[in-house]
């Protein structure tokens, strides 16, 4: 059926600079609370003071804190490769955005890497895992549909389910047993299936 002009009218289409402008804005993971985006919209101050964002988590090596007189940040220098150690990051991005929601009046978060897909993915994830309680499973779901790009390498994959495991003890053989490291394997795979389509 044809749409009638009365319905559909020209300011309701959307140029392309109007298209692009949607697209530089950090994806809101939590309503009003939790954002993730790249290194250039953490530089951008008037989209940070747009979504009214009060603290950063950077999880970048080689880009600077870009407001740190007016904005509270968690610094982590990562790095985006396979030798990575994430373990004692995941647990300081998780209390510093859980401190910053919690906190009077409550903060709005955005945590960065360089492209907002794997580093930043992996922390939000954490933060999904640990605060709202959810597997690693669901909160991937979570995150994919606020955020298409996400993509976290898959070492970092590889910690968050250990760290899972360490949070909510899913798998009942000793840590380093040849059946634990065997169902951590197979559970990557598995995400990196899911991650492929």
């Amino acid at each position: 059926p044809l749409i009638s002009s009365a319905v559909f009218s020209s300011s309701m289409v959307l140029l392309e600079p109007e298209r692009h402008r949607l697209t530089i804005y950090p994806s809101e993971i939590l309503e009003g609370a939790l954002y993730q985006g790249s290194a250039v919209q953490a530089t951008n101050y008037r989209i940070i003071k747009n979504l009214h964002i009060t603290h950063i988590v950077n999880a970048t090596a080689n880009n600077p804190d870009a407001f740190p007189n007016t904005l509270c940040y968690l610094r982590l220098p990562l790095s985006d490769n396979a030798q990575q150690d994430l373990m004692e990051a995941l647990p300081l991005a998780s209390r510093f955005i859980q401190q910053a929601l919690m906190g009077v009046p409550a903060g709005r978060v955005l945590v960065h890497c360089s492209m907002g897909r794997s580093r930043s993915s992996a922390l939000t994830l954490a933060f999904l895992m640990e605060h709202r309680h959810w597997s690693l499973l669901h909160a991937l779901h979570w995150l994919k549909e606020r955020r298409a790009c996400t993509a976290p390498n898959i070492n970092f994959l590889q910690q968050l389910l250990a760290y899972e495991e360490l949070l909510f003890g899913n798998i009942n053989s000793s840590v380093g047993s040849d059946d634990n490291k065997s169902l951590l394997e197979t559970n990557t795979l598995h995400l990196c299936v899911w991650f492929s389509f």
